[in-house]
């Protein structure tokens, strides 16, 4: 066997200098057992005439004999790829026993002959920001629950997370994040200490702050928000804010969104869009095409009649689903219309049918409810989450008033699709649709009946028909506006 001048050996991310090098043979590895097991926070009993090595950890007792390709942790036997050995009169243990002493994770660079002990506490595994209108989010991405604590430094402004992991799973890309919207320059972040990880949001000026975490999976949030006095600043430099899709397709600029002449303000969200194309019909229409012709129709109806009326899309490109209500959070909109179409391809009926009316909750209520919700959600960001993604709703959900404005406009508005359609009515229900969170005016997502359905599609692929979904949606909206309770 051959010493290795060049090899090192990382102890979470500390390069750990030994007196006595690793020893490396036909790809085996060997390490000094006492320098290793000491630092890893261990002590180890040798029994030279039995050739016997007991290492005591905080929790766990390894043992091993020499030549012996086998080992013992809390007395249950474990298999060894190869034995331990005495080499050069010191106890080399192989890389198989560095890692039954604490819970790590063991690796080899081949090519740089670097070990890498990482133990398996809790990690960061990605840092990630989004940009609001009203706040700028930053999401650290943790492999367990842990603990945290947050300060605020001046001169300059900062906001720091202190985060009791290790950063030796985060991306070197992440670990500075130059985001410079109008509230922040950078995150940045270090090793602080060998247990904390320490994540430095550098500010523009002085902001509030709030910082909470979320479970399945497990995350920590620092929300970053406007204060007065960043708002009037904005004005005076005539700033214009800016929605930054979360992952990056697209960047929304909108203008201020006041009121023109006291008209009442409406936003008519096309859904889907662009590479989303939605649901497919048997014969091939696509849920993008339909309701974006249903949505100008709206919009120059509602036009006619004096509305100010901004559509999340005019053509087909895609718009990142959580910017939608945005646009209507800008354009202090008074109503809120996402317009869909239904499938149940999926659940093998092509005959279901129908039309039904949606607002948010974070709770499915009405049958399909979660269904409908998953589908129209997949293209949201949190779509890896699953069934989780409520807890990323919960965190901005404020079930105010709004909730019963939008529950009196659901109303109406599948009153009137089932008068104008002729089509089944399937009810309001209630679901954590990412489209409608954050709103805090009437918001309702309609599904127009079922592309699934061959019937149905054929009547969905004629300009007839969605001229009276069409009318059903500008008529819903004139009557409830009419009727708008106060102070909305």
């Amino acid at each position: 066997m051959a010493q290795q001048e060049d090899m090192s050996h990382i102890l979470d991310g500390i390069i750990a200098e030994t007196k006595v090098e690793p020893i490396l043979s036909n790809g085996k590895i060997f390490f000094p057992a006492r320098e290793i097991v000491e630092a890893l926070g261990g002590r180890i009993t040798w029994f030279p005439a039995l050739k016997l090595l007991n290492i005591n950890m905080s929790d766990r007792t390894v043992s091993v004999v020499m030549n012996t390709s086998e080992a013992e942790v809390n007395g249950k036997k474990v298999i060894l790829e190869y034995p331990p050995n005495i080499i050069n009169d010191r106890v080399m243990i192989p890389l198989k026993v560095v890692s039954l002493l604490i819970d790590t994770q063991a690796a080899l660079d081949k090519e740089t002959v670097d070990l890498s002990i990482a133990r398996d506490d809790p990690s960061i595994t990605s840092i990630r920001s989004y940009s609001y209108p009203d706040k700028t989010r930053i999401v650290i991405d943790v492999t367990e629950q842990t603990n945290y604590n947050t300060l605020s430094l001046t001169n300059p402004e900062r906001i720091v997370v202190d985060v009791k992991a290790s950063i030796r799973h985060l991306k070197a890309e992440e670990k500075e994040l130059n985001i410079n919207d109008l509230l922040i320059n950078r995150v940045r972040t270090g090793q602080f200490d060998n247990n904390t990880a320490r994540i430095v949001a550098d500010l523009k000026s002085k902001q509030n702050y709030d910082v909470f975490e979320l479970s399945s999976p497990q995350r920590i949030v620092l929300d970053i928000y406007y204060s007065q006095e960043s708002s009037q600043e904005q004005i005076v430099n005539h700033q214009t804010p800016i929605i930054i899709s979360p992952k990056n397709e697209e960047t929304i600029v909108i203008g201020e969104g006041n009121k023109d002449n006291g008209k009442f303000v409406v936003v008519i969200d096309p859904g889907h869009g662009g590479s989303q194309p939605g649901a497919i019909g048997p014969s091939g229409l696509k849920e993008k095409d339909v309701v974006l012709d249903i949505g100008l129709k709206v919009t120059k109806m509602l036009q006619n009649e004096g509305f100010t009326v901004y559509m999340t899309r005019e053509k087909d490109i895609d718009v990142p689903l959580e910017s939608r209500p945005l646009v209507a959070l800008q354009k202090k909109a008074d109503v809120f219309v996402s317009i869909h179409i239904n499938s149940a391809l999926q659940k093998g009926s092509p005959t279901a049918r129908g039309v039904e009316s949606y607002v948010l909750n974070s709770r499915y209520i009405g049958a399909s409810a979660k269904d409908v919700a998953d589908r129209e959600n997949k293209a949201s960001q949190y779509h890896d989450y699953e069934d989780n993604i409520l807890n990323q709703i919960i965190a901005d959900l404020e079930e105010s008033a709004s909730i019963g404005f939008s529950l009196d406009l659901a109303d109406i508005v599948q009153r009137k699709l089932v008068q104008n359609t002729g089509l089944e009515s399937r009810g309001v229900k209630q679901a954590p649709f990412i489209v409608l969170k954050g709103v805090n005016m009437a918001a309702v997502l309609v599904e127009v009946g079922f592309i699934s359905n061959p019937n149905e599609e054929k009547l969905l692929n004629t300009s007839e028909f969605r001229e009276k979904i069409a009318q059903a949606l500008s008529q819903s909206i004139k009557e409830y506006v009419k009727n708008m309770p106060e102070n909305i």
